[in-house]
């Protein structure tokens, strides 16, 4: 005997599961600040012979360093996982085209150097962890429908062969 389920019961189901798993991925990024974080080491002294308003000199590494870093605390792997999961070749298409921006907030005062190798790193950073997060989500989605045909298959198998069953003898 078999229960039918109504297509209303589905999706109310299917609406509760999907927000309760926005809800899992959202109170977190909420719970953050403006995300906009600054060093809070004291500012670079100026080289001896420049003047105080002077920018200093750029450090590549430090703006890269940087970047990386603020990079992989802004971008919600979390978010692209389930796209993949949900989109599949499409999400991964759209992590990978989507261009994120580092927040204006932590580019005033730097020099136009500072901006562009961290502007650059920071984009290519997070965008390689969003591809990256969406890439292991539709992976796990291919895993669980491959899991559920092979189930399926073995069940639909099983069902089919007979135990027990009388086999007439050969005249």
């Amino acid at each position: 005997m078999t229960r039918r389920v109504g297509s209303s019961r589905w999706l109310g189901t299917t609406i509760v599961a999907f927000v309760v798993s926005a809800a899992m991925i959202m109170i977190p990024e909420m719970q953050r600040p403006a995300n906009a974080q600054q060093s809070w080491g004291p500012p670079p002294q100026p080289m001896p012979g420049q003047p105080y308003y002077a920018p200093p000199p750029v450090d590549a590494a430090r703006a890269a360093a940087e970047a990386i870093n603020d990079a992989h605390a802004d971008t919600s792997g979390a978010l692209w996982y389930f796209a993949g999961c949900l989109l599949g070749v499409i999400g991964i298409l759209i992590a990978y085209v989507s261009e994120p921006s580092p927040p204006p907030a932590r580019m005033m005062g730097k020099s136009p150097e500072y901006l562009t190798i961290y502007t650059n790193t920071y984009k290519t950073e997070a965008r390689s962890i969003q591809g990256r997060s969406a890439i292991y989500g539709a992976l796990t989605w291919g895993a669980i429908v491959v899991v559920v045909i092979v189930i399926a298959v073995v069940a639909a198998h099983n069902s089919t062969t007979y135990y027990g069953a009388v086999i007439p003898a050969p005249l």
